[in-house]
Order: structure tokens, then C-alpha cells, then sequence
């Protein structure tokens, strides 16, 4: 971030806040309806800096880029091997998996 863009940061959620106090001790609906306009601009503010601080991802170049092979899953572990933590049946597992 630069400093020019801090100030302004500043100033709109100094003249937010302003607005907002003025808008509460005065029941004025024109300014609180500059308090919801501010808001705005603040999250606009917030929109561009975050969109500006994401990293740019690096180019891939075709059939250059290698992408890594996907591991081989283990052929020893089967459905079979694993149980549901809770059953309907009063033979199995206890609806409650802890007290196992």
C-alpha cells in the first residue's frame, strides 16, 4: 500500500464515522443515507487493495508444463475394512462413536 492511498483510506472512514455521528444525533435521513454511500466507498477502497495484493499466478506453457503424477492408491484397503461410526442396527456400533 502506498501512503497516498492510506490518506484516502483515512479520510473515508474518518468522514464515515463523522457522518455517522452526525446522522445518529441528528436523525437526518440525507446523511445517513451519505453514511450507507461512504460504506460503499470503503468497500470499494477494501475491493481494489485486495484485488491488488493477490499474487499473479506464473503462465503454463502447454505441453512444457509437467504436471505431477497422481499417487497409486494403496490396493491393501478396501470398503470392506472400514465400519460407519453410527448403525441403526442393535448389533452394531453405539450412536455415539466416543463411548466405543
Amino acid at each position: 500500500m502506498t501512503l497516498s492511498f492510506v490518506k484516502i483510506v483515512m479520510a473515508v472512514a474518518l468522514a464515515g464515522l463523522v457522518a455517522l455521528l452526525v446522522a445518529v444525533l441528528t436523525d437526518n435521513t440525507f446523511v445517513a443515507v451519505g453514511v450507507i454511500a461512504l460504506a460503499v466507498v470503503g468497500i470499494l477502497l477494501l475491493l481494489r487493495d485486495w484485488r491488488g495484493d493477490r499474487p499473479v499466478p506464473a503462465a503454463v506453457e502447454g505441453d512444457d508444463a509437467e504436471l505431477p503424477e497422481p499417487e497409486p492408491a494403496d490396493a491393501a484397503m478396501s470398503a470392506e475394512m472400514f465400519a460407519p461410526d453410527i448403525s441403526t442396527d442393535a448389533g452394531g456400533p453405539s450412536s455415539d462413536a466416543r463411548a466405543d
